[in-house]
């Protein structure tokens, strides 16, 4: 079998090394697959960071604290002197306005202007030479075309079409238009579930048989029964009283629904039904706190939800293993990795029964309707007050999460690569 040459577009790798907000689940995949597809002998693997000056420069940084990718060749055009310059000024100016906004988007008006400005500077890598015969790019946009030459396969991964909802933000809806509009005719694209799938193909976004699903996976090395030898220092360090709990993450996003489930958790407890479990929010703290408003309706409350703030990935395993029940409510998710860190981390988990939720929780865990509270509240009673359903669940978790793989991502995305090759 003919090895491929593919040039894979890191640029998220670079812009999550500088920034810490921009380590999501697609900074994760980046990371595994880089390093499956540079030690796979199927592909002579090389990268590019096309999105900006900064991603490039902060690619080669990351690369440098990286033993297994740092002889993969980072490819970029050969400018003069003048040019070289500017990109370096653009690189810092841009690290510098990320530095000040944080995790938040840059106003829009920096956003097009400065990337106007960087894109006579920094162009994109489109080839190689001696050519490639995949381009990849993970996280932005499809350059475009280069006139009527040669062109590698190009490959765009697009995870969800999160900002087709109406709770969307702006920075959200123009990315995922320039994402959607980068693909043209004969782009494959590369998604990790059949719901997403079916709404690329709905959209017009790619023919069926250019769109290719390739589930995702956790990292084993953290999210692991295991885990759960830690929690005790994970409670002391968060003020975590030593009683069950249930466990959600504390997202902001409309679309997370935590209110929802917060609300749940407040009726089942009202029902007496639970014991003294308490409701642990892992996550950040936001400017909207659900919390406060079923507080406000039930001061006995105060005591049962407790806030961590923001938690590493260590620490988040530990909880995940320690917890008596996860609830991931989700109303949407192009994949879902939350629930599958639970289940690895052999937690039993309720969430949704919408969009891609059931392809990766299958059977194992208990799915209800996201809009429905008392739904939510039923599924926590059931779980938490039945010991021996918990263990069934648990046990399904383990097994079902056992299915998904870094290694199994990184054959299905050559899988795909050679699929479309074979069709040219």
């Amino acid at each position: 079998m003919a090895t491929l040459r593919v040039l894979y577009d890191i640029s998220g790798l670079g812009l999550g090394h500088v920034s810490p907000h921009g380590r999501g689940g697609s900074y994760r995949v980046d990371r595994h697959l880089a390093e499956l597809l540079r030690a796979s002998p199927e592909c002579e693997l090389l990268f590019c960071a096309n999105h900006s000056s900064l991603a490039y420069a902060s690619c080669v940084e990351y690369l440098r604290t990286q033993t297994e990718l740092a002889h993969v060749p980072l490819l970029r055009h050969e400018d003069r002197w003048i040019a070289r310059g500017l990109r370096h000024v653009t690189a810092a100016a841009h690290r510098r306005l990320k530095a000040l906004r944080g995790g938040r988007a840059l106003p829009r008006v920096l956003r097009s202007g400065g990337a106007a400005i960087d894109a006579r500077v920094h162009r994109p890598m489109l080839d190689a030479a001696p050519p490639v015969d995949v381009y990849h790019s993970s996280t932005i946009p499809l350059p475009a075309r280069a006139g009527r030459g040669r062109s590698p396969r190009r490959f765009v991964t697009i995870y969800d079409l999160r900002a087709s909802r109406e709770d969307a933000s702006d920075a959200e809806i123009e990315y995922q238009r320039a994402l959607v509009e980068s693909v043209t005719a004969g782009d494959c694209v590369i998604t990790s579930s059949d719901a997403t799938r079916r709404e690329l193909c709905g959209m017009g976004v790619a023919d069926a048989d250019r769109v290719f699903v390739v589930p995702l996976a956790v990292d084993r090395a953290t999210f692991h029964q295991r885990a759960s030898t830690g929690l005790d220092a994970v409670r002391s360090r968060y003020g975590i009283p030593p009683r069950p709990y249930v466990l959600m993450l504390n997202n902001e996003s409309p679309r997370k629904n935590r209110a929802r489930a917060i609300e749940a958790f407040a009726r089942a407890v009202q029902q007496e039904h639970l014991g003294e479990a308490i409701l642990v929010l892992a996550g950040g703290l936001h400017s909207t706190d659900p919390a406060a408003a079923v507080v406000a309706r039930w001061p006995a409350m105060r005591d049962r939800i407790v806030t961590t703030g923001y938690v590493n990935d260590d620490e988040l395993a530990s909880l995940y293993a320690g917890a008596m029940v996860f609830v991931y409510p989700s109303l949407y998710e192009g994949f879902g990795l939350p629930p599958l860190e639970a289940m690895q981390c052999g937690a039993p988990v309720i969430t949704a029964n919408t969009s891609s939720l059931p392809e990766v929780v299958g059977d194992a865990g208990v799915m209800v309707d996201p809009r429905d509270v008392d739904a939510l509240a039923s599924a926590m009673l059931g779980l938490c007050a039945d010991s021996t359903r918990r263990d069934a669940v648990r046990a399904r978790s383990i097994a079902r999460a056992a299915e998904f793989s870094w290694e199994r991502t990184a054959a299905g995305t050559i899988a795909a690569y050679r699929a479309a090759l074979a069709r040219i």
